[in-house]
């Protein structure tokens, strides 16, 4: 494979690793409610406003990969970041929906 293969960047990824992150939080908490180990314990008594918080990032997160999903780019050097993705992103949105709602009358 040489320099013409192109590097895919996953439009999940981020919403799978925080789910991960939340699932093992909730884990977590359900195991140190009856852990015999007092610092245990102490993971029990994470506030719901938390999880509830990390459930709608996860929930955030997948509706961003379900708006942007052809938005897997190759990696370039010296790419301007994700600022620059995002306004191009909506660039293309407005774009594509201004054609449709010109012309029907």
């Amino acid at each position: 494979m040489g320099p013409e293969v192109e590097q895919r960047r996953d439009p999940w990824a981020p919403f799978r690793l925080w789910v991960a992150l939340t699932i093992a939080l909730f884990a977590l908490r359900a195991v140190s409610i009856t852990a015999p180990f007092a610092w245990l314990r102490a993971l029990a008594s994470i506030p719901g406003w938390v999880l509830l918080l990390m459930v709608m990032v996860a929930l955030l997160l997948a509706s961003i990969a379900l708006l942007f999903p052809a938005r897997i780019v190759p990696w370039r050097e010296g790419e301007a970041g994700l600022w620059a993705e995002i306004s191009e992103d909506w660039r293309h949105r407005w774009r594509r929906g201004s054609g449709r709602r010109g012309g029907g009358r």
